[in-house]
């Protein structure tokens, strides 16, 4: 208890005495007077001992009275010494008089002093005691909130939470108010309110602060004492923020909460505090203020487009216009640090150095395509954001969002940049939407394969080749694999094998096809992707294949190869490019399946054999009751068909080289004798049919009936003009029509630049000298 006020009490007690003791003597009333004066005297001194120059007489008593004071008891008469501080009297307005200095009475007057002050103060501390009970008293803080749905909740106190927790529910009007406070001063407080901001005015003391009926959602609070209250306590609060739960406590006046997040307010808890004394916890981030991001795109043919901020869409969506430059800064900062950023422009790759702050990244008139972005942070801005952002790219439409120095968008592809969105995230929180798939690099496909006597050859990849080429070595088996994805899906594919076929289930990522240790060649193969990588890629792949050498490009798991022709796969080159694009090189006849049997082709009727068209097929379809020779004048060639039932005779059976000549007539006609030996213009032939008068198949000519007196030279003339009129051919060939066609066969001659269906055979020459058919059975 303070000793001023004490002393104060004391004076008003001796004052009640005096006038108690009216009745007595005039010498014990002038003692009783000296010893009132003398306790006034000393309280007096006590307050200013400098100013009175006098020695202070203050009984041990009295402060044994001071020691005695209970905090609570029953409320008495008011005192005197009560009233003079409601009036406004002090001490000074007592009429204080010189202590008598009568050293014979001294003893006894102070003797009944004493008796009558135990007596007084015995009646008097009732009273003493109701007053400080009331010194004591500890102030209350009490709010009230109104919450989304609820309305007006229930008043809480000192610490108690108001508002919802969990429930997801903005809180819309705060009402504050003190109790029981001792000092005087009130609590004061205004909210940051949605689209509104920071009101102007201060509520206090119960108004309400923020809306009511709007639906409008509190962001922040500011609390703060005033008066002797702020004097003598600290108020402490802390709110509950979407997104980040409770904050850090603020005080007197501090801001607590979010602005610019849009983030709403769910719940506080408010506590008054000694002054200096310790927060209620922790005080770190009481208070979120996000600043803004604002960037500006540079758009072909379009130039510098307005700043947007925030994640609003720089750039065009569905005008297919490149993005060439962009500049970013930030602005509202509370924290420290900068914005960074760089990109990637086409036919120069990723810029060397990071701009900042509104400098340009990117090119202008020189009309080159942004293709990818990196954006970061610096300083304090990056240990309490995350800067995210994502890219509209060519083909690919908006992908995920990156964050924090990551790419986003695409490389070796050569697609444009064509919009930008970038969004400031409070660390750790959630990203603004999927970032799966922000940056697109084109990835690369290793192969490898096991070869004849070699084994495993070395990986190869983008197009190398795989296996051999000139060694004639096999394929055995093929692992393929894709490396730098970042795209979802697989490369899958499967071999044809020697005696087994096409394998029946795909392998895929590295796995193995086709055999190894059991010397079967691949004749074929088939590559696939999945997933994405079959949305924005296509496999493109070719084969050294035996008797072929390199065939075609195949693509998206078509055949590559052979197939029925026992033919071994050598090599391989693989290569992905973007969806669309041109092939690496020719596509032309990728795979050569065999056939076997009879093919109904551009009006006739062949037979193949391992995928080989046969040319003479006498010895597959037997001597056949009748036939249709056709002979081409022009190329001197003769060509047999055979009859396709009703069809008619649209089957080539054989070709032979022929030598006619200027007389050969055009026309149709039928065959009639025949000779074994038959005397010609000046030579002699073997196996002769006649086709019409004179004109007749036979032999080169002799000039003997003799077999080796065959005429120089006109041997290696087949194939040309060298006869007279009639149709020279070698001795077997002559021989066959002279032994299968029978009389009355129809004979066709006609002039055309295309030999015939199974072309004109080319025959090898023989020596000048040489003078007998090599051809000759009899021989």
């Amino acid at each position: 208890m303070n000793v001023k006020k004490v002393m104060k009490r004391m004076t008003g007690v001796i004052l009640s005495l005096t006038m108690i003791m009216g009745s007595f003597s005039v010498q014990a009333a002038d003692s009783s007077v000296n010893t009132t004066d003398t306790a006034v005297l000393s309280e007096q001194e006590a307050e200013n001992p400098a100013e009175s120059g006098q020695e202070i007489l203050i009984e041990s008593e009295d402060s044994q009275a001071e020691e005695t004071v209970e905090p609570a008891g029953e409320t008495g008469d008011q005192s005197v010494a009560d009233k003079q501080e409601e009036t406004g009297e002090t001490d000074s307005d007592i009429d204080v008089q010189e202590p008598v200095k009568n050293t014979e009475n001294q003893t006894d007057t102070a003797s009944e002093s004493e008796a009558v002050s135990e007596e007084s103060e015995a009646a008097e501390v009732p009273q003493v005691q109701a007053e400080e009970t009331e010194e004591v008293s500890t102030p209350h803080i009490f709010y009230q909130s109104q919450v989304q749905t609820d309305g007006w909740q229930d008043e809480v106190q000192d610490g108690a939470t108001s508002g919802t927790v969990g429930e997801y529910k903005r809180m819309e009007t705060l009402k504050i108010r003190l109790e029981d406070q001792s000092y005087k001063g009130s609590v004061e407080y205004r909210s940051h309110v949605q689209n509104l901001g920071w009101e102007s005015a201060w509520a206090k003391d119960g108004a309400a602060s923020g809306t009511v009926g709007k639906g409008l959602r509190l962001e922040a609070v500011q609390i703060r004492l005033t008066g002797e209250m702020a004097q003598h306590y600290d108020i402490y609060y802390r709110v509950h923020a979407q997104e980040f739960g409770w904050l850090g406590w603020a005080k007197n006046g501090e801001s607590a909460g979010t602005a610019a997040f849009s983030y709403r307010l769910e719940g506080i808890q408010i506590v008054l505090v000694e002054k200096g004394g310790q927060a209620p916890g922790n005080t770190a981030d009481a208070f979120w203020q996000r600043p803004s991001v604002y960037y500006q795109s540079h758009v072909q043919s379009i130039g510098w487009q307005k700043e947007v901020k925030n994640g609003g869409i720089s750039g065009t969506v569905g005008q297919y216009k490149r993005m060439e430059s962009v500049k970013l800064r930030l602005t509202d900062q509370a924290y420290s640090g900068n914005i960074e950023y760089r990109s990637h422009i086409q036919n120069l790759g990723w810029e060397s150095s990071w701009k900042a702050n509104g400098a340009m990244s990117g090119t202008t008139a020189k009309a080159l395509r942004l293709e990818a972005i990196q954006i970061r942070l610096t300083g304090e801005m990056a240990q309490r954001f995350d800067v995210y952002y994502r890219v509209h790219a060519e083909q690919f439409g908006w992908l995920g969002w990156a964050k924090n120095g990551e790419s986003a968008g695409t490389a070796g592809f050569g697609y444009r940049l064509e919009g930008l969105q970038v969004v400031l995230v409070v660390k750790g929180k959630a990203a603004p939407g999927s970032t799966a798939s922000a940056f697109h690099q084109l990835p690369s496909v290793y192969y490898q394969t096991h070869v004849q006597n070699d084994g495993w050859k070395s990986e190869v990849k983008d197009g190398g080749t795989g296996g051999t080429v000139g060694q004639y070595k096999r394929m055995e088996s093929i692992k393929i694999r894709l490396a730098n994805q970042d795209i979802s899906g697989n490369i899958e594919y499967r071999s044809h094998i020697q005696n087994l076929g096409w394998e029946s289930s795909w392998k895929k990522n590295g796995a193995l096809s086709g055999t190894t240790g059991k010397s079967l060649r691949l004749e074929a193969i088939q590559i696939r992707l999945t997933g994405n990588m079959a949305k924005y890629f296509d496999i493109y792949y070719r084969v050294h294949a035996q008797q072929y050498g390199w065939l075609g490009w195949a693509k998206n798991g078509a055949s590559a190869g052979t197939e029925g022709c026992s033919y071994r796969l050598e090599a391989v080159q693989i290569r992905l490019v973007k969806k669309g694009a041109a092939a690496p090189g020719s596509t032309s006849r990728p795979f050569v399946k065999s056939k076997n049997g009879w093919y109904y082709e551009n009006g006739y009727k062949y037979y193949y054999k391992s995928g080989v068209r046969q040319t003479d097929i006498r010895n597959i379809i037997g001597k056949q009751s009748s036939y249709l020779i056709k002979i081409n004048k022009q190329m001197s060639c003769v060509t047999v068909y055979a009859k396709d039932g009703s069809r008619g005779y649209i089957i080539p059976v054989v070709a032979f080289a022929c030598s006619p000549g200027a007389g050969t007539p055009t026309g149709t006609f039928h065959t009639s004798d025949k000779y074994r030996w038959h005397a010609l213009y000046g030579a002699q032939g073997q196996w002769c049919t006649r086709i019409t008068g004179h004109i007749l198949f036979h032999s080169l000519p002799y000039t003997h009936f003799n077999n080796r007196t065959m005429m120089p030279n006109q041997y290696n003339r087949l194939g040309t003009w060298a006869s007279s009129g009639c149709i020279r051919l070698r001795a077997i060939d002559a021989k066959w029509i002279y032994d299968n066609c029978a009389s009355g066969t129809t004979v066709t001659i006609y002039n055309s630049s295309a030999a015939g269906p199974l072309g004109k055979p080319v025959y090898a020459k023989i020596p000048a000298y040489q003078n007998w058919d090599p051809t000759d059975p009899t021989i």
